[in-house]
């Protein structure tokens, strides 16, 4: 029997990047997948990948800063799977290289809404269902970006390390109910990295004790099969960071 045989997951930022892996790899341990994004073609390309080895995806369209999109994704997802078992944060807006003096209002606005303020509105939303399942697990996605302060990315760090602070009181708040809740920071190959930054991946190789950055599907979802599994119930409010040993305190 696989690990997360008859589980059902929600993924945010499911059409690319870490949620797409993640998604992936949720379902070929036996997950039912509801993977939501705003680019429904890139979701339907993950359900044809997923189904090709006989694991189940439901695509949603979500922009995930609106509310009612976000109770859409869950109404779906437990008319269709029964219930929701585990749910996955990815998404986030607001990545680009802006300095402090050139964040305005309304970009700090998008982090927050498509971070800390999304992916509590889709913990809220679940609530009720990881709280009948009995072994209900919350992963949000943090960075090491706003972990290491990193420049240019004061917007976005701050969104994250929001993100870090909601995970730990909801940890506190809802352990009583045997849901757990926890962060991972990772530093991953994306292809979106390799192509857009491809400098920054190499500086970063250099720093990285192992000598490689490694990749969402080999190297970053053991550890977030484990927290979602009934062997990761012990686990909660905790912060991960899946860097190849370039951080040596987390």
């Amino acid at each position: 029997m696989k690990k997360l045989e008859g589980r059902v997951a929600i993924v945010t930022g499911a059409s690319s990047g870490v949620g797409r892996g993640l998604a992936k790899v949720l379902a070929e341990n036996g997950a039912k997948i509801c993977a939501c994004a705003r680019r429904v073609e890139k979701l339907e390309e993950l359900k044809a990948e997923v189904e090709a080895f006989g694991g189940e995806v439901l695509p949603v369209a979500c922009d995930v800063t609106d509310a009612d999109q976000v109770g859409n994704v869950v109404a779906q997802c437990v008319e269709r799977f029964g219930g929701i078992d585990i749910l996955i944060n990815c998404a986030q807006g607001a990545m680009q290289y802006r300095e402090i003096n050139d964040v305005d209002e309304a970009y700090a606005l998008e982090a927050f809404e498509s971070g800390p303020l999304a992916s509590m509105m889709f913990m809220k939303a679940c609530f009720p269902y990881l709280k009948e399942s009995g072994h209900g697990r919350i992963i949000n996605t943090a960075s090491a970006a706003g972990y290491d302060g990193n420049a240019g990315f004061g917007a976005y760090g701050m969104a994250k390390e929001a993100i870090r602070a909601i995970t730990r009181t909801a940890a506190n708040e809802w352990g009583r109910y045997g849901i757990t809740v926890n962060v991972f920071l990772p530093i991953i190959a994306t292809d979106f990295f390799r192509e857009t930054q491809p400098e920054a991946l190499k500086n970063l190789e250099s720093k990285t004790p192992l000598g490689y950055i490694g990749t969402t599907e080999k190297d970053c979802a053991p550890l977030i099969v484990l927290l979602v599994s009934d062997e990761g119930g012990y686990f909660t409010g905790q912060s991960y960071m899946v860097d190849g040993g370039i951080h040596k305190h987390s």
